[in-house]
């Protein structure tokens, strides 16, 4: 065990680290005697509202500024002579000013701007955690406009995210299994299970916190206004669980009162004649979405109240969908220097637990030990009837109330308050009577093993509940011209009651807990070394740690009675890391900039990795032995715009871990069991390329891909099996992706669409899988088409077909992806 005095020896190294980069960073100011000072008001031409969190810049020099909520700003320091001040924001068309400023005086500045619909460059946030232009941000970053968000009728995470370059996602059915990959982050194991990839909605942590996983198809985002995917390690700003990447949300707001209702229905198409499917056998299944909500702004209050229902039958059977959905956000102006916004959500849904198409047992066949023979004609029926009614239910909710305060022109304070709270339950047999496994007749010794996860007596259910308490408290300081420091504390208590998720063995239907803490500090100071060339340094120290000394488990391998029961020490119950990062942007001209990265990251494991038990369809050993993994990562790339009518964004990366954590098959014969296990070494390197192009305001193309080489650099094979096609790639990792979309507005009122995607075919799985790779996944395109015209000012229809061309495909391993579908939808705005 460790003593105290260890466990401090990590912050102490911390905190002088810290104090060694602030002495390094922060130069003396210098003071010139010919300065004045320049202020104004920026605002909007069309209404003559004040601009909030525009950059206004002396051109030529590196000082600078932000508008308050008014749209007001002040440049001090600011050199005695004729000066240009220069206004740019993303949305508004940038203008600028000369002036001449006199020594000891003010000169004023007040510049109105005008929107433009012209390819301007963007304004991010997450990769720096403030507002930066696209052509200064350091790291591979994507944003999602709120246009593109709404061209789904009922738009989730996980379909917003399925065309931006490196992004990989992986669906069982319904709210089943669902997890995003972000440059070969992730795996499918667990349906999300230690995820690479943090996402956040306003701020507030969307991961589920006992597995660490996002249920992507779960989070609606009817309300959202834009979306941030920033990509590489991103753990200095984020923490545990950002090794991948980072997603961001952020919530609406309106500038006016408005009222706005929608419905949209649709139904799936039949499936071609080859599929003998019984489920679809003359049977057409609909789907139904509905939304209505209101929002103003109203001197300092502004806020948005959004409810959301969704009734789908599902596209295959037992893939039923049920979501009840409410979002609110609500800021308040306290006066220009400080406000409070509450963001919230509450969801409800329900929806079949989806097993894989129907598959035999005998010899020859593809899986461990030949046992399992897939029939995919059957692709949209359940492996057997004993699915039929298993039922998941989830509860997901969060508030969080966030408090900033310009103190003065250089120093920003904002604080946070979240609380979240995830149920999600399993019910395997809602009946009388004992589910029992139809394989294997009573006796045989593998009727014993699988009697284990598939006998399921009348009620049995899985279920977790887990709260999270967390607070963090953040410091923007302009310490000089050219450094801008950035100081945070985060930290949180999760609270987990499961049925499989405990440090002991736990009784059928019975709840155990565990609690987990973790606590971080982070710093990052953007240093503007030249004109042009600006550095980044970011430094983190994360510790996390969870309640139990030791576990108990039935090791599983043991099928056939007398049970072996198991108790050991846990010998990691606490990790920590520093992670540091170092950044630079290189603006080799007004429209061109370089970038390269390197950094650390780490994840510490979750509790489901740790202890979990009975997945539904296998079955696990928890691992006492079980580490961090950790991440370093390099990266370069190049942003180019050519005028307003094309842009080029090209990365390459590179990403070494170690101490991976993936799942093994630690089983024997046709026996599964999996552990999570860190793997040493894994190497995942790529290349990716986005092109955008409009010639003119009618049209507008993107163009994405994106090349992956993911290997496990152990030589033991990463995935559950190691007879796959290429026994070192990791489990998967498409080697080939792409993406491709096309807008075209022959009218004012009318706009056609059309998206691509393409996912090459797996060269891994983990658990059927074959030296062949048959019945693998991927290898597929899949196009969709949409139209929208507005009617009237206050009505829009919409039309939308997808996967024209009926593609039949799976994303995740003998789990067939939807065919194709038509949706028809109104859009009320009032």
């Amino acid at each position: 065990m460790k003593t105290k005095q260890a466990q401090v020896i990590p912050l102490v190294r911390f905190v002088l680290s810290a104090f060694c980069l602030l002495a390094l960073l922060v130069p003396t100011p210098s003071f010139a005697a010919d300065t004045g000072t320049v202020k104004g008001k920026i605002t909007d031409k069309a209404d003559g509202e004040g601009v909030y969190g525009a950059s206004v810049t002396v051109a030529g020099t590196t000082i600078g500024t932000a508008t308050d909520m008014n749209g007001n700003y002040t440049l001090k320091g600011v050199p005695a002579k004729q000066q240009k001040i220069a206004v740019s924001i993303v949305g508004y068309a940038s203008a600028s000013q000369v002036v001449n400023v006199g020594a000891d005086q003010t000169a004023v500045v007040n510049l109105s701007l005008g929107q433009t619909t012209i390819m301007a460059s963007e304004v991010v946030v997450g990769a720096a955690l403030y507002k930066q232009d696209r052509l200064d941000v350091p790291t591979t970053t994507n944003v999602v406009s709120a246009e593109k968000i709404k061209e789904e009728p009922n738009p989730s995470l996980d379909k917003t995210l399925e065309t931006v370059p490196g992004v990989n996602i992986n669906r069982s059915s319904g709210y089943s299994a669902s997890t995003v990959q972000i440059r070969g982050s992730n795996t499918f194991q667990g349906g999300g299970i230690g995820t690479r990839v943090a996402a956040f909605y306003d701020g507030i942590p969307l991961a589920t916190p006992e597995t660490g996983g996002i249920v992507w198809t779960n989070i609606n985002m009817n309300s959202a206004n834009r979306m941030e995917v920033v990509k590489g390690a991103s753990t200095t700003l984020y923490g545990s669980g950002a090794m991948g990447g980072v997603v961001n949300v952020y919530g609406y707001l309106p500038d006016k009162f408005e009222v706005k209702a929608g419905i949209s229905g649709g139904f799936y198409d039949a499936p071609p004649s080859s599929d003998q499917s019984v489920y679809r056998d003359g049977y057409t299944p609909w789907f139904w979405n509905s939304y209505v909500g209101i929002g103003d702004k109203a001197g300092k209050l502004s806020y948005s109240l959004l409810y959301t229902h969704s009734d789908d039958d599902g596209y295959r059977d037992n893939s039923q969908t049920l979501l009840n959905d409410v979002k609110l956000k609500a800021r308040y102006d306290i006066n220009a220097k400080q406000y409070l916004q509450l963001s919230a959500s509450y969801s409800e849904t329900e929806a079949g637990y989806v097993s894989t198409w129907p598959y035999e047992l005998g010899a020859g066949g593809s899986g461990p030990g030949g046992m399992f023979i897939a029939h995919p004609e059957y692709a949209y029926d359940l492996a057997d009837d004993v699915y039929t009614d298993d039922i998941v239910s989830r509860k997901d909710a969060f508030a969080g109330l966030t408090y900033t305060n310009m103190l003065s022109d250089k120093l920003t304070l904002e604080g946070r308050l979240y609380y979240t709270y995830n149920k999600y339950r399993i019910d395997y047999n809602p009946t009388e009577d004992t589910q029992l496994y139809p394989y294997f007749p009573p006796g045989h010794p593998m009727e014993t093993f699988n009697g284990f996860i598939y006998n399921r007596d009348p009620g049995e259910f899985n279920e977790n509940r887990s709260s999270r308490y967390g607070a963090g408290v953040k410091l923007d300081w302009r310490a000089a011209e050219n450094h801008r420091l950035l100081f945070g504390v985060d930290g949180n208590i999760i609270n987990v009651k499961s049925t499989q998720y405990s440090a002991t063995i736990p009784a059928p239907n019975e709840f155990g807990e565990v609690e987990e803490k973790n606590i971080a500090v982070f710093l990052q100071d953007e240093w503007k070394i030249t004109d042009r060339l600006t550095a980044l340094f970011s430094l983190r120290y994360d510790w996390s740690g969870i309640d139990a000394d030791e576990v108990s488990y039935r090791d599983y391998r043991d099928y056939i009675p007398p049970y072996t029961y198991i108790t050991e020490k846990i010998e990691n119950k606490s990790v920590d890391a520093i992670s540091p990062r170092i950044a630079l942007n290189y603006k080799a001209m007004d429209d061109m900039s370089f970038r390269a990265s390197w950094g650390k990251s780490f994840r510490a494991p979750t509790l489901a990795e740790r202890f979990v038990r009975d997945a539904g369809l296998f079955m696990g050993n928890p691992n006492p032995a079980l580490d961090k993994e950790t991440m370093t990562g390099y990266e370069i790339g190049v942003y180019k715009q050519f005028g307003d009518k094309v842009s080029v964004d090209v990365a390459a990366y590179l990403n070494d871990y170690d101490n991976l954590i993936e799942s093994r098959n630690i089983g024997s014969g046709p026996v599964i069991v999996f552990e999570y296990q860190n793997i040493a070494k894994a190497r995942i390197w790529g290349i990716e390329t986005n092109l955008n192009y409009r010639p003119n305001p009618q049209w507008n193309f993107s163009l994405g891909y994106a090349y992956m080489n993911a290997k496990d650099k152990t030589g033991d094979g990463a995935s559950l099996a190691s007879d796959n096609p290429d026994p070192e790639w990791l489990a998967y990792r498409p080697e080939h992706t792409g993406s491709v979309s096309a807008t075209w507005k022959p009218v004012e009122k009318l706009a056609l669409n059309l998206t691509g995607r393409y996912v090459g075919k797996y060269k891994a799985v983990s658990t059927y899988s074959n030296i062949d790779g048959e019945n693998y996944p991927g290898d597929f395109v899949v196009f969709n088409a949409g139209a929208k015209y507005q009617a009237t000012d206050n009505i829009g229809l919409n039309f939308l077909v997808k996967n024209i061309t009926n593609e039949q495909y799976e994303e995740a391993e003998w789990f067939r992806a939807p065919g194709r579908s038509f949706v028809l939808g109104v859009d009320l705005t009032y």
